[in-house]
């Protein structure tokens, strides 16, 4: 799985993708696959999938950075 920086920058990159009107499904699954996400041909799971997953991240990388003050 990408760091947590890499892992921010492709999820950004996903869900930039699956904002398009036509997404490249290819494109898609080739993210999902390298994050570690469950796959959906229904863009509105795959969209909820990605923003949640996204949402742990930056969660994470913000309680990190409150522990290090």
């Amino acid at each position: 799985m990408a760091q947590p920086d890499k892992k921010q920058e492709a999820l950004t990159k996903l869900v930039d993708e699956l904002m398009k009107d036509q997404p490249s499904r290819q494109l898609v699954k080739q993210l999902t696959s390298e994050l570690g996400i469950t796959y959906s041909v229904d863009p509105l799971t795959q969209m909820n999938t990605v923003l949640q997953s996204m949402n742990s991240v930056v969660l994470r990388s913000n309680r990190r950075r409150d522990l290090e003050r």
